[in-house]
């Protein structure tokens, strides 16, 4: 395959943004007759599903030391919500008694791995680990046991997402900077359970600041934030009432913040140049985010090696540069010159992260999709293809999403000899689908280098729908909607308009079955299709509802 023209720069928008649920409180010290707890809380708008993520907790016991890990099974948390992981269910804290807990890491269900989680202990042994085989009937109570860096209280708590830091708290610690102690650790391979089921290792020596409070917690006591979710917040929990599992710790609404960015990634001119180059440059702060609070901020590379655009723990960790000021201006990263890399913005508190993923330009296209169709026949979508050329093929994973994220339901092998064609090739999958709902399918053609490109979405009615337009969500409560076309053949104009007949949006000669329209602001709108071929209108009501 041709290469697209090198020397061409590529500006790089975000694609993924810090996962919303994080730590919420931690329960470390406590009394007699009391049961340690982790709390985690969700502040986004929908809810999450819990099995992807991972706790891991630092121990050491005189000249030992090494980590709890914690798999979280499945199960979701609400919107605002939140989640509790605890000694004992149910469980008490100084001052109340009967708390309910989402996992109790001492049940034998859950210790047995039968509810889709586990508890392990690892000591270090040398430059590696040692699985101490935590037996099912032992009970833990000491999971957030005092770690003892160098003197006093400290406990340090980290929460992975799918293998990627989502951030750190540690209690007693002086700073949020981690110490030697930790960041000298080897690395801890970690096998997830549930959904996520891809190993991830865990590099102690790149992650960077965590969340702090410089104060050793006391008896029967431990740290929670002053507002839920809210960045860099946190107190020691002295008093009983300030213990609070599954209850807020008070409201943070509008404790927003980010970082203001810039990337580009420029392919090298010369072919057997063999590097490309990576530019950044962080030109501002808003909201709760500031300079004296969050710099510096470590910018890490990683190589996309896992699921295209996404941090996970296949990509690989390559190198970090440090902005201590806003007035630091452009660097960059010399990298591979076709590989796809991930950009990931590490703040001093951890709590205002970016992650961007870079398209690589100078990445030979691996497939050229003639046609994409999905058309259903009673519970069974029948899906075709055409490629006119294919390199390195392996083939095609064709995804499916019913309105709960995308999920693979097959893949079909390249035809190409060798994975390599030139030639026109049809591929066909069907797929049965007894959806009522509105079903999206793409295509992701994977390589021999584990490169992908995506095809376009199409989308097709849920069994037994009728019309020839589709608009979801209807009402729209953050002011995006999507208008579905079933009909793949055929050029259509479209048209956006508020009540008052002004045009807000238009679109000529869509061919794609799949629209989506994104920033409306609330109200009522009509949207008028035009059918070319026919002169068919059709015309669809569309309520934007934004709390």
């Amino acid at each position: 395959m041709k290469k697209i023209l090198l020397g061409i720069v590529l500006s790089i928008a975000a694609v993924a943004a810090k996962s919303q649920t994080v730590l919420n409180e931690v329960y470390t010290s406590p009394g007699s007759g009391n049961s340690e707890f982790i709390e985690l809380y969700n502040s986004a708008l929908g809810t999450e599903a819990t099995d992807c993520y991972t706790v891991l907790t630092y121990w050491s016991s005189g000249a030992n030391k090494g980590w709890y890990v914690l798999d979280v099974p499945s199960g979701s948390i609400t919107s605002k919500g939140w989640y509790v992981l605890a000694a004992a269910n149910p469980f008490n804290v100084q001052s109340s008694t009967g708390k309910v807990a989402n996992v109790n890491w001492n049940d034998a269900n859950f210790r047995n791995g039968s509810t889709g989680g586990y508890l392990k202990q690892y000591q270090v042994a040398g430059g590696t680990y040692t699985d101490l085989a935590l037996p099912n009937s032992t009970a833990v109570t000491d999971l957030l046991v005092d770690g003892d860096f160098a003197s006093g209280h400290n406990y340090l708590t980290l929460l992975f997402k799918n293998g990627a830091l989502v951030n750190g708290f540690w209690g007693g610690g002086p700073q949020g900077t981690l110490p030697t102690t930790i960041t000298s650790m080897p690395n801890l391979t970690v096998t997830p359970t549930g959904a996520c089921t891809t190993p991830f290792v865990v590099n102690f020596s790149t992650l960077g600041a965590v969340e702090n409070v410089n104060q050793a917690p006391g008896a029967d006591n431990g740290y929670a934030r002053s507002s839920d979710g809210k960045c860099g917040a946190w107190n020691k929990t002295a008093p009983g009432v300030s213990h609070t599992p599954g209850v807020t710790n008070g409201g943070a609404a509008g404790l927003t913040g980010a970082l203001t960015t810039t990337q580009t990634l420029t392919c090298n001119s010369n072919p057997s140049g063999g590097q490309s180059t990576v530019s950044y440059n962080i030109t501002a702060v808003s909201g709760s985010a500031t300079e004296a609070d969050d710099f510096p901020v470590e910018v890490q590379l990683y190589y996309d090696f896992g699921t295209p655009g996404q941090l996970d723990g296949a990509d690989v960790y390559q190198s970090s540069q440090f902005d201590a000021l806003i007035a630091d201006g452009v660097k960059t990263f010399n990298i591979a010159q076709t590989q796809n890399v991930i950009l990931v913005y590490k703040t001093k508190r951890g709590c205002f992260d970016k992650v961007f993923a870079l398209a690589n330009g100078c990445l030979p296209l691996p497939v050229n999709f003639k046609s994409f169709t999905a058309e259903r026949a009673l519970s069974v979508v029948n899906l075709k293809w055409e490629t006119t050329t294919e390199a390195n093929s392996t083939g095609f994973a064709v995804d499916r999403n019913t309105g709960t994220g995308w999920v693979e339901v097959g893949f079909v092998a390249t035809q190409a000899v060798g994975g390599n064609s030139s030639n026109l090739l049809t591929y066909h999958f069907n797929d049965i689908n007894t959806s009522k709902g509105i079903t999206q399918y793409r295509l992701r053609q994977v390589d021999q280098d584990n490169h992908s490109r995506y095809s376009l979405i199409r989308t097709v009615r849920g069994e037994g729908q009728k019309g020839n337009t589709i608009v979801y969500p209807n009402p729209s409560l953050d002011g995006s909607i999507n208008v579905a076309f079933e009909d793949v053949d055929g050029t259509r104009d479209v048209v956006l308009s508020d009540m008052n007949g002004r045009t807000v949006k238009q679109w000529n000669g869509v061919t794609v079955n799949n629209l989506k329209i994104d920033n409306l602001v609330s109200g009522m709108y009509m949207l008028r299709i035009v059918l070319r071929e026919t002169g068919e209108q059709s015309v669809q009501k569309i309520m934007v509802n934004k709390h």
